[in-house]
C-alpha cells in the first residue's frame, strides 16, 4: 500500500481551517500532519513535518501566501505548495506560480477538486483550478509568442512536463535519452526567458500552447 500524502494546512480562519482538515481526514491515503493560522510559523512547521503537501491561504498574517511559499520553496524545495485563495485575478495566479507554488485551487472550488489536486501535486503535477487555466489561457497579447521559437520535440516535452512526468518518464514516453530530455529543457529555459519548470508551464498556458487539465477522480 502507497505511503499516505502528507498535508498541512494554512489558514487564519479556525472554521475553514477545521473544515478543510475534516474533509481531508476522510480520505483514506491523505494525512494532516499540522496546521497553522501564520506565514512564518507554516514555513517553521514544514521545516519541522516536511509534508509532502502545503495548502496555503493567500491572505495570512505573519507572511502572506506569497512570501510564505517563496520561503517555503527556498528551505524545502522538495515541499508542494497549493494555492487555496478566493481571489480569481490572473495576476495572484501569476504571482503565485512564480513564487513556486505547484498549484492554484480557488475556495469555491468543490471539494472533490481539492483532494485529486493534493494527489496530482504530490505526484508531480501542476494544478490551476479550470477557470483559472481558461483564464490564462485567453492572454495572448505578445506579437510573437515566445513559444513559436520552440520545436516539435521541445513543445512535446513542454507538454509532458505539464503533466507533472519526470525526466526520466519523459525520456521513456519520448523513446529518447534522459541527456536529450534534459538538453531540451535546456533550450525551452532559455528560448522561454525562464528559469523553472513551473515558470515554463505559465508561460505556455498563459499563450494557449499548453492546457492544464483538472486531474482525473480516483
Amino acid at each position: 500500500m502507497a505511503a499516505a500524502v502528507t498535508v498541512l494546512i494554512v489558514e487564519d480562519h479556525t472554521l475553514v481551517r477545521e473544515g478543510t482538515r475534516e474533509l481531508l481526514e476522510r480520505e483514506p491515503d491523505i494525512t494532516v500532519v499540522a496546521e497553522a493560522a501564520r506565514g512564518d510559523l507554516a514555513v517553521e512547521l514544514t521545516a519541522r513535518h516536511r509534508p509532502d503537501v502545503v495548502l496555503m491561504d493567500m491572505r495570512i498574517p505573519g507572511l502572506n501566501g506569497i512570501e510564505a511559499t517563496r520561503a517555503i520553496q527556498a528551505a524545502t524545495p522538495s515541499v508542494r505548495v497549493v494555492i487555496v485563495s478566493a481571489y480569481e485575478d490572473e495576476e495572484y495566479v501569476r504571482e503565485a506560480l512564480a513564487a513556486g507554488a505547484a498549484g492554484y485551487v480557488l475556495k469555491t472550488a468543490p471539494s472533490r477538486e481539492l483532494v485529486e489536486g493534493i494527489r496530482a501535486v504530490a505526484a508531480g503535477a501542476i494544478v490551476l483550478s479550470p477557470s483559472l487555466s481558461r483564464r490564462l489561457a485567453q492572454l495572448r497579447s505578445e506579437p510573437r509568442r515566445a513559444t513559436d521559437r520552440l520545436s516539435p520535440r521541445e513543445l512535446a516535452v513542454l507538454r509532458l512536463i505539464a503533466r507533472g512526468r519526470a525526466n526520466k518518464e519523459i525520456a521513456h514516453e519520448l523513446q529518447i535519452s534522459l541527456r536529450t530530455v534534459e538538453g531540451h529543457l535546456h533550450n525551452i529555459f532559455e528560448k522561454l526567458r525562464v528559469s523553472s519548470r513551473t515558470e515554463a508551464i505559465v508561460h505556455a498556458v498563459s499563450h494557449g500552447v499548453v492546457s492544464i487539465d483538472p486531474p482525473e477522480p480516483t
